[in-house]
């Protein structure tokens, strides 16, 4: 029976992997949608044409990204593209192939000896190194490429699905207020309504506003260690800035591979200037551009952010740590509108 239980699970699972995977163009729309939707609201409350909304926050979004991926290029070759695409993608491509070296030479030559004979940390590095050897590898690079061609299809088939539905935006709110007045009663009805609205506004405001952070946050760490001129200055500063979503530890988790690295390839004063620089881009961060972008989305007690990030980082990793404050924020809108139904 447990073995059937097992394989049903499996199968469901399967199957939800499959189902996923074909509606995968949708649902990249329906968070491009998603996420775009506030800054269209915006645009068309000013211009009062929602098909030019539309097209003003695509071309200022793609203007941005853009903008900010020639940037992090500038970092990575130190001078402004001039050989011409081909040549800036070898030195992209080769400025990642020396990061993984670095990192193989540097658990050979600080961790083995350490560890001594073979350990379960020592195999799960070489276990790593292997991987990433093998994903870099030439042998790979057909199945890479289809995986790349295949995402990006896959991503436009989803742009070109969200500006549909955006474009049609009331007509899809318009159902599914249909459908709550035809199953609940009036009083559900308002409960459900009022409860997703305002899980609505703390998931879009935070994921909207970490993602500009981060990003904000990746940028200005990857200019400050290159101006201190510590290798590998892009992949740290991007590390840095994925982790600053995470409260609290995401700061101090990202100065760690920084400081490393200077320190073994400049000495102690390179990686406490390192500390010191990426602290000014923390404090900038914290005390200007975050409360600026994202606010108190969640209305959350620090103490709350602090045991939820806790939690959920001890019982789902770096995952649950991500997702921690937002889950948190959406459990204390339920509880609230919950006790508000018991009234």
């Amino acid at each position: 029976m447990d073995n059937f239980l097992f394989d049903m699970a499996a199968a469901v699972t399967g199957l939800l992997g499959i189902v996923f995977k074909a509606l995968s163009p949708l649902v990249i729309g329906l968070v491009i949608a998603y996420l775009l939707s506030p800054v269209v609201n915006w645009f068309e409350e000013r211009i009062k044409s929602r098909f030019f909304s539309i097209l003003i926050t695509y071309g200022l979004t793609a203007a941005g990204l853009c903008g900010l991926l020639y940037g992090f290029v500038v970092l990575i070759i130190g001078a402004l593209p001039s050989d011409g695409i081909d040549s800036t993608v070898k030195i992209i491509y080769a400025y990642f192939e020396d990061a993984l070296s670095a990192v193989n030479n540097f658990a050979a030559k600080h961790l083995a000896p350490v560890m001594g004979e073979e350990t379960d940390a020592e195999s799960a590095i070489r276990s790593l190194t292997s991987n990433l050897v093998t994903r870099f590898s030439l042998s790979s690079l057909l199945d890479a490429i289809q995986a790349v061609t295949g995402g990006i299809v896959s991503f436009f088939i989803g742009a070109v699905a969200s500006v549909y539905l955006l474009k049609d935006k009331d007509f899809f709110i318009g159902l599914w207020e249909k459908l709550l007045v035809l199953t609940l009663k009036q009083k559900s009805h308002g409960i459900i309504s009022e409860t997703m609205s305002q899980i609505n506004f703390v998931i879009t405001t935070f994921i909207k506003g970490a993602l500009v952070d981060s990003l904000i946050v990746a940028f200005l760490s990857s200019l400050v260690l290159t101006l201190l001129d510590v290798k590998f200055a892009v992949i740290i500063g991007v590390i840095g800035g994925l982790l600053n979503i995470i409260p609290y530890f995401g700061p101090f988790f990202g100065m760690v591979p920084a400081f490393l690295v200077a320190f073994f390839d400049a000495g102690l004063a390179r990686g406490f200037l390192v500390i010191l620089g990426l602290f000014l881009v923390q404090q900038l961060d914290s005390n200007y551009i975050y409360p600026k972008i994202v606010g108190a989305t969640t209305g959350l007690h620090p103490l709350f952010v602090l045991m939820a990030v806790s939690i959920f980082g001890y019982f789902f990793g770096i995952a649950g740590m991500l997702l921690a404050v937002p889950v948190a924020g959406i459990i204390q809108v339920l509880i609230k509108n919950w006790a508000y139904s018991l009234e």
